[in-house]
């Protein structure tokens, strides 16, 4: 199945079908869309296409749970560029954070820009469509 998994027993929402390139997809072009409204920085781009890519790697179950020195690793960027990167995401609402205090990891949650106001989550497919064997 081309652009499709089943989310694995025991995740939230069972095994329905979901489609990740639709979804991904569709909020990759959200995104651009909307930095014609609220234009972010070059380290903010980096630090919201990171989130999906974690977001993606954990199925889409969010709070995504990471410590500011992954971050910062991964993308290449000293501490007061990320945390303007992260205000930057945050007043455009493109992201919730909860801090959780001292050494511990801070929870993400990516926002849709396809839907706003959500966390992005898995596109279900529409009612009435058959699942596909793969």
């Amino acid at each position: 199945m081309v652009g499709k998994f089943r989310r694995p027993a025991g995740s939230c929402g069972g095994g329905e079908i979901v489609d990740t390139l639709g979804g991904w997809i569709s909020e990759i072009k959200g995104f651009y869309a909307l930095q014609a409204l609220h234009p972010v920085s070059e380290s903010a781009q980096a630090l919201w296409h990171y989130l999906m890519y974690r977001a993606n790697a954990v199925w889409w179950v969010t709070p995504l749970s990471l410590r500011n020195d992954e971050i910062r690793g991964v993308l290449g960027v000293s501490p007061a560029v990320l945390k303007r990167a992260r205000k930057e995401l945050i007043e455009g609402k493109f992201l919730m954070v909860e801090p959780q205090g001292g050494n511990r990891p801070s929870l993400y949650y990516p926002l849709s820009c396809v839907r706003p106001g959500t966390v992005v989550q898995p596109s279900m497919r529409p009612p009435g469509k058959k699942e596909q064997e793969g």
